[in-house]
């Protein structure tokens, strides 16, 4: 090697040096396909059945700033059969269920700063985790539903799929919902085992909720000095209740919690325990009827079939009812609930056994009513508790 320098005069002076061995060329980083950084490491793989990056894809910029200081922490109701899991630096809450046969099912919120790609592209994304393929405006619109959460007006979508070389046990099906609260995104995920999630859907649905920001510390004030009161201080008025006292109807056997602008109307059948009225601002209605009978009603086959004609759905045979039937709980009572959508009706019911008679409890009405009300008629079911003994 050759050291050159210049000079005033223009002289050139040349010096022998030992030769170095030349250094090993270096691989210069490989972007990752989706521009993730935390493509690779390990559990946050697109894709990867539990634990993944629900935000693959995103940029650097919005990833940073997940867990940062400035997201706010949040208060939240878990049912108790979930285990809560470590905090990561990605989640503010995470819990895991574990059914028979090793399945299970992986549940996480997340929130991000700014709009976060969008909610089309977000579900887009989560679509592509279980291959399948990517979905227009319209198409969300028909095959979602809206909540109305603690942070605002949230979009709920249910996905199944699986990719070539997953785990069944742990994958195949993923609830997603994603809320907006001041320009940041709240993204609520649970994915797992394709039956486990879906048993457990009525209860995430729930848990959202129950999810709130924590609130704000407030700072220790000082004691008051007590002063010496000139007359008798006035009893303070109780304050009303936050949550309104269980209520009853009919004869008392039961009690609930009736979901804000529900209306308990007038029983106009012998055949009713109860009816409930729910008006949507463009004024269209549906209603919830509470009935019971003696014996099982013909079994849950045949009480499954009667419903799906009365939505204009073909009946199905024994072997494809489970995969409709969802299970939640009520207290003690365990209720099975199954959702099906004709072409101008949905319908959503819950029924359990107690005593000799059999409980059914059937909200119908407009797909689009039925659906923004359907997380208030999850509570309502859960909230349902029997006064007479078995």
């Amino acid at each position: 090697m050759a050291a050159v320098s210049c000079k005033r005069d223009r002289e050139i002076t040349v010096f022998d040096v030992p030769k170095e061995t030349a250094p090993a060329p270096q691989t210069a980083p490989q972007p990752t396909p989706t521009g993730d950084p935390h493509a690779g490491l390990p559990g946050m793989t697109p894709g990867a059945p539990t634990g993944a990056d629900p935000h693959a894809g995103l940029t650097a910029e919005q990833l940073a700033a997940i867990g940062s200081s400035s997201s706010p922490l949040v208060t939240d109701t878990p049912p108790p059969h979930w285990k809560k899991q470590p905090a990561t630096s990605m989640r503010q809450a995470s819990y895991l269920i574990e059914g028979e046969g090793g399945a299970s099912v992986d549940i996480s919120l997340v929130i991000l700063r700014g709009a976060a790609g969008g909610t089309l592209g977000n579900i887009n994304r989560w679509r592509g985790q279980l291959g399948q393929p990517p979905i227009d405006e319209a198409t969300l619109k028909q095959t979602s539903q809206t909540l109305t959460t603690p942070v605002g007006e949230a979009v709920a979508i249910d996905i199944e799929g699986l990719i070539a070389g997953a785990d069944a046990n742990k994958d195949g099906r993923m609830l997603g919902v994603i809320a907006s609260k001041e320009g940041d995104a709240w993204f609520y995920k649970m994915r797992g085992n394709a039956a486990l999630t879906a048993a457990e859907k009525a209860n995430f649905l729930q848990w959202v909720l129950t999810v709130k920001p924590a609130p704000a510390p407030t700072a220790p004030t000082a004691p008051a000095v007590p002063a010496v009161p000139a007359v008798p201080a006035v009893p303070a008025v109780p304050a009303s209740p936050a949550v309104p006292p269980p209520a009853a109807a009919g004869d008392g056997s039961l009690t609930w919690q009736v979901p804000a602008g529900w209306t308990l109307a007038p029983v106009a059948s012998s055949m009713r325990y109860a009816t409930f009225s729910v008006v949507a601002a463009d004024g269209s209605k549906g209603e919830l009827v509470i009935t019971h009978f003696a014996g099982d009603v013909g079994g849950d086959l045949a009480n499954v079939n009667r419903w799906r004609e009365q939505v204009a759905l073909a009946p199905v045979e024994q072997a494809g009812l489970a995969p409709l039937v969802s299970k939640l709980t009520a207290g003690p009572k365990t209720l099975s609930l199954i959702d099906v959508t004709g072409s101008q009706t949905r319908l959503a019911a819950g029924w359990t056994r107690h005593g000799k008679d059999t409980w059914f409890f059937k909200f119908t009405g407009p797909e689009a009513l039925v659906g923004a009300e359907k997380a208030r008629f999850t509570a309502f079911l859960e909230s349902v508790r029997f006064t007479q003994p078995e």
